[in-house]
């Protein structure tokens, strides 16, 4: 399930040490530490590990960007069409296979006027642990948010967020299969959730504030709007999300066209652009009026040391492959930037890691295929089950499942963990009433639910406290 706003940075190859509550000490000074995961951060650490200069990537809550959370891009250079989240995979692999580290942290802190640079991060799966990073540069790319329509009903307190309003199709759009949807948003963004769900969903309505569409994805555009399941609502605005008290059940309109006042459906898609996440770098970094980074040469920005790239320097463009030149441009000027550093300022402390051996079987989660062989599971009645319903375009999916395949092999022998993907067995999902991903359940030996619970702290809650389950 996607947070937001809070969204700042995502998965990691592996685990930070734990200490407790208390900050651990960092020994290590790095030559450039990495803010964010997306398409350009990944770029920056494939050219800066060539280049010889360890590299330390914090990937934050969105792993991979936004670009991850396509289905379908048919504008990466050398790709006719590729999936978005195994492009980034490929960059990804790429990066590490060269030696860079990733972490599965977010920054809730930053000291760029010290020598070496400060950054504080706490993990995506356990808040309460944080961890100071030193480096002598770092590279901002911690993308975008996507912004809200601001309407009653939409997002806070007794709002049907994650309960019929999303804004990642890709993530929840499956569990709409055969519904009605309405995607709010005239631009690309929008064209491409209304894309994805048009060929799941039984209707979708596209309402677009203006009396014309934003978007430089003409064919795109103009193969959505050929279905015969896609109808739109020019110069119409959503006044307020209105529902059942669980769930969505229509939009109050406001239309200069249509005389409908409401709009009966099950799910509500908002695709109205994104802010720059650059709250953390108020005062500490020059922003323009709306946010954004201000950059001097390239990607340089007011403070020495310190590189922008992507969402939260470029207003403009938006585009995956952009942020891509941005990052490769950030790691040379990084190179030069550390070439210039006396040999005895650049001197680097060799660090101490530690490692948790996890006991327990080698027996991993099981991917459910079908949906009689997890119900034959419920009735065999051995031992608890613990079933995780993702997306595999869902951010907080792929941070959840290194901690989800480590639990299942700690307690392999005495707790079943089975992982559904939604996009595969809908039913399964509607069958327990899965609205938003990821979201695991608790079964008890008799097959009953004991306990479900949505979110990354939430889940991690369940995960970490099996050992009671087993000694019922």
């Amino acid at each position: 399930m996607k947070k937001f706003p809070s969204l700042l940075l995502a998965v990691a190859c592996a685990f930070s040490p734990c200490y407790g509550g208390e900050e651990p000490r960092e020994e290590k000074v790095y030559p450039v530490v990495i803010l964010g995961g997306g398409v350009g951060a990944l770029t920056s650490a494939v050219y800066l590990q060539r280049a010889g200069i360890e590299t330390v990537v914090v990937e934050g809550q969105n792993p991979g960007g936004a670009i991850a959370q396509s289905p379908s891009v048919h504008n990466w250079p050398g790709e006719i069409e590729i999936d978005g989240g195994a492009l980034v995979e490929k960059i990804r692999n790429q990066a590490s296979h060269n030696g860079a580290t990733f972490r599965s942290e977010e920054v809730i802190n930053i000291d760029f006027s010290k020598n070496p640079l400060v950054i504080t991060t706490r993990s995506v799966l356990e808040p309460e642990l944080q961890h100071t990073i030193k480096a002598k540069t770092a590279i901002v790319a911690t993308g975008s948010t996507p912004r809200f329509l601001g309407v009653p009903g939409e997002f806070g307190k007794d709002s049907y967020w994650t309960r019929g309003v999303y804004t990642c199709a890709v993530c929840d759009g499956a569990l709409y299969k055969g519904k009605d949807v309405a995607v709010v948003g005239g631009g690309d963004s929008a064209v491409i959730e209304a894309d994805y769900l048009s060929k799941i969903a039984k209707k979708v309505y596209l309402i677009v504030r203006s009396n014309s569409f934003r978007t430089v994805e003409t064919i795109r555009k103009n193969e959505l709007l050929a279905r015969d399941n896609v109808e739109v609502l020019f110069d119409t605005q959503v006044k307020e999300i209105q529902g059942d008290g669980q769930r969505v059940t229509h939009l109050d309109l406001d239309s200069k066209k249509d005389p409908r006042k409401s709009l009966k459906l099950d799910g509500v898609f908002v695709a109205i652009g994104a802010t720059p996440n650059t709250d953390l770098f108020k005062s500490k970094l020059n922003l323009d009026k709306n946010g954004y980074i201000q950059l001097k040469h390239d990607q340089e920005t007011s403070e020495r040391g310190v590189f922008a790239i992507g969402d939260v320097c470029d207003p403009n463009y938006k585009q995956a492959v952009s942020a891509a030149g941005d990052g490769a441009k950030a790691a040379l000027q990084v190179e030069s930037f550390l070439a210039a550093i006396p040999a005895s300022q650049a001197a680097l402390k060799v660090a101490t890691k530690a490692t948790e051996s996890s006991k327990g079987s080698s027996e991993g989660a099981e991917e459910v295929t079908n949906a009689e062989a997890f119900y034959a599971a419920l009735k065999q009645k051995e031992m608890p089950i613990v079933i995780d319903f993702y997306s595999p375009y869902c951010g907080p999916c792929r941070q959840l499942a290194p901690k989800f395949e480590e639990t299942a092999k700690k307690y392999g022998g005495k707790v079943k963990f089975f992982k559904v993907n939604v996009a595969e067995l809908n039913e399964l999902a509607s069958q327990y009433n899965i609205y938003a991903v990821p979201t695991v359940l608790v079964f008890d030996k008799e097959g009953k639910v004991i306990d479900r619970k949505s979110g990354l702290k939430d889940i991690n809650d369940i995960l970490n406290n099996l050992d009671k389950l087993t000694q019922k």
